[in-house]
């Protein structure tokens, strides 16, 4: 139902109207749409369905580069597991640029930490790699 309702709050909200009260309803809009995204990726992650957290996840970065540091590093790690450390270090590094360019600020200690592990093949989840099994 979570990922029902998520596909039809897909898009702006009301995007042909204007003004201050729609601009805050938006923002609203937005910030249920990337909690929705972030508790869909939680469920994955718990169902073990790996592919789908790290969609999830990607789909909560993108409406919103500002979520919480703590979601980008399970991003990273939820990259490294479906799709090699390589699509992790490049989101951490999209990351990292987005911060200083819009924000004037850098990672913390642990992203920059969790990415130079991960630039070391370790990886980082108890899931292990995610393999069609057919199970």
């Amino acid at each position: 139902m979570l990922r029902q309702a998520l596909a039809s709050a897909d898009g702006e909200y009301l995007p042909h109207l204007q003004g201050e009260w729609v601009e805050a309803t938006r923002s609203q809009h937005r910030a249920a749409v990337v909690e929705g995204h972030l508790t869909l990726s939680l469920l994955h992650c718990a169902a073990r369905e790996c592919p789908l957290a790290a969609l999830s996840l990607l789909r909560a970065a993108d409406a919103d580069p500002l979520i919480g540091e703590d979601h980008h590093q399970r991003l990273m790690v939820c990259l490294t597991m479906n799709r090699g450390k390589y699509a992790a270090i490049e989101h951490y590094c999209r990351y990292r640029h987005y911060l200083a360019e819009e924000v004037g600020d850098t990672p913390m200690q642990d992203t920059v930490d969790l990415a130079e592990r991960l630039k070391a093949d370790e990886r980082p989840c108890d899931h292990g790699p995610y393999m069609l099994t057919g199970k």
